[in-house]
């Protein structure tokens, strides 16, 4: 036998293999490009058809920076008072009052003036929720003037008994807020709220509450610092009234878990 003749006849035909195939996928390719998508009904479209309904949405036109915050380092005589005072890992502030503080009038406005007598750094703070039911009331850090949404390092519990008097309260904070100097353009809230359609959180026949702005933690940092980021705030009321907070990344998109519980309300 002839190698010499075979090896050639193999080359030419594997040549003309691989050209027929590169055609083919020539061929291939133009028609996918000259295929136009079909077009998606709008956004507002796809809301209606499952009855999820919003009111009127803020204003998303102000770009807003990653933010940098450095853990506060509380010591045992941040305040003074008649009771037990005691700090764990220097970042967590935990106060016991030897005699409770009684809260009187408007449950609220009761709380706020208690922060500002007793609590460090109290202006700090926003309030986020009441519970009746646990006896205590959850304060967020601001940051930048918009609340910090759900971090451990950045947070005011105030606790109180079965007679409406403060037994203590246990706090954190985050100091040394540096903005960076990038601005980020953010995304529409609009776009939030599709972002959660596209992931099948928004049931149908549901309402959107709320839409709010706020921060939340990003990456750690350092051990003692973390970067936070803009983040949408999506409060949604299922057709059984159950109320639920979902969080979306301002200026990335994409859903953010945190530590979130659904508040059940009546309509």
């Amino acid at each position: 036998m002839d190698w010499s003749k075979t090896k050639t006849i193999f080359i030419v035909v594997f040549s003309i293999l691989n050209v027929f195939l590169y055609s083919l996928y020539i061929d291939r390719y133009t028609e996918a490009e000259q295929i136009q998508p079909l077009p998606e009904s709008s956004i507002d479209e796809k809301l209606h058809g499952d009855n999820i309904t919003y009111s009127a949405l803020p204003d998303s036109s102000e770009d807003k920076p990653y933010v940098r915050g450095e853990s506060k380092s509380f010591t045992e005589n941040e305040v003074d008072i008649d009771g037990i005072v005691n700090v764990l890992d220097e970042r967590l502030l935990q106060i016991t009052y030897d005699k409770p503080v009684d809260l009187e009038g408007d449950k609220e406005d009761a709380l706020q003036a208690f922060i500002e007598e007793e609590v460090p750094e109290s202006s700090e703070y926003t309030l986020w929720k009441i519970d009746e039911d646990q006896n205590h009331a959850v304060f967020f850090q601001q940051i930048t003037d918009v609340p910090l949404f759900y971090s451990t390092g950045g947070q005011l519990t105030v606790f109180w008994n079965e007679n409406d008097a403060v037994i203590g309260f246990e706090q954190t904070l985050f100091n040394n807020i540096i903005e960076n100097e990038e601005q980020k353009r953010l995304i529409k809230p609009l776009e939030a709220i599709h972002t959660l359609y596209q992931k099948s959180l928004l049931q149908t026949n549901s309402r959107i509450t709320e839409v709010e702005l706020g921060y939340s933690t990003h990456v750690q940092v350092s051990e003692n610092r973390q970067m936070f980021v803009p983040t949408w705030r999506v409060r949604v009321k299922d057709s059984e009234g159950v109320e639920t907070d979902h969080f979306v990344n301002a200026i990335k998109d994409g859903v953010i878990e945190l530590n979130k519980k659904n508040e059940e309300t009546a309509e």
